[in-house]
Order: structure tokens, then sequence, then C-alpha cells
């Protein structure tokens, strides 16, 4: 009798399990990536805020074989005069699921990662959370939005 109740038991655990046949497959489709970025606008606070001449200069290249680089540009406090804050080449990657682009590069032998935060990505545009330039004239850098174009 107890090898008929265990069966009967298995056999209610099999059939009670279905195949939920009405969840489609979703294909998630990525952007395309590669190419030149140049960064064209902050967004903070519901406000847009132009970028100098200077600013635009910066740029984020990813090539095909994910190899790039990294450029900022900027006008300092003390002069007027357009200088380059950051510059790295290494290789680039994209987490989709976390929204990080990440770019590893090397410097002075050590290897180091450049990573930015993707708050919207499409193939045309791609917005970075930014945190490198104070907007609203109060004490402190403000976390913005920074968007590139793609060229």
């Amino acid at each position: 009798m107890k090898p008929f109740i265990n069966l009967l038991i298995f056999m209610t655990f099999v059939l009670s399990c279905s195949n939920d046949n009405s969840r489609e497959d979703t294909i998630v489709t990525i952007p395309d990536i590669n190419g030149v970025w140049k960064p064209s606008r902050y967004e903070f606070k519901g406000k847009t805020y132009p970028l100098n001449d200077c600013e635009k200069k910066g740029q984020i290249l990813i090539n095909a074989n994910l190899s790039g680089v990294y450029e900022r540009f900027g006008i300092s406090d003390s002069d007027s005069d357009c200088n380059l804050y950051d510059s790295f080449s290494g290789n680039w990657n994209y987490d989709n699921i976390n929204k990080v682009l990440t770019l590893t590069y090397n410097e002075n032998g050590i290897a180091k990662t450049l990573k930015k935060q993707i708050e919207d990505f499409s193939s045309t545009e791609l917005k970075i959370t930014d945190s490198s330039k104070d907007l609203d004239n109060v004490a402190g850098n403000d976390e913005a939005s920074l968007i590139y174009i793609k060229q």
C-alpha cells in the first residue's frame, strides 16, 4: 500500500507541474556601442545645461574590437585655457545587465579601470551619470546626467 501512496503523490506532483506556454521568448537587443561618442549637454534637476566648446572636445571612442579611448576636457578656474583632464586608452566592456561601461587601461604598469554608470542608451545617445561639474552654483559637484551623441 505504501508504494501505491508514494506513486500517487509522485504522479500528483508531476501532473500539477505544467509548462507555461503563454510566456513568449523575449529578444533583448543591445544598441551598437561602437563608434565615437562626443559630449553634448548636461541634464540636472529637469534642466538642460549646454557644454562649452572645450568640454565638447572630449570623447568616448569604442572600436569594433572594444579597444578605445576616454578623454575629458575642461576650462580650469585659474585660467581660460582648455585643458585635457583625463585621457585613457585601453579596452572597453559593456555590462548590459548592470548598465556599466568599463575601460580597463594601464597607468605606469598598473592595471586600472574607469567605470561609467549608464542611465540610458540608444543607437544615437548615451546618458551617463556624472558628478564632475558644479551646475547649480552651490558648493559641491552635482550628480547630473552627461549626454553623449554618437558621431
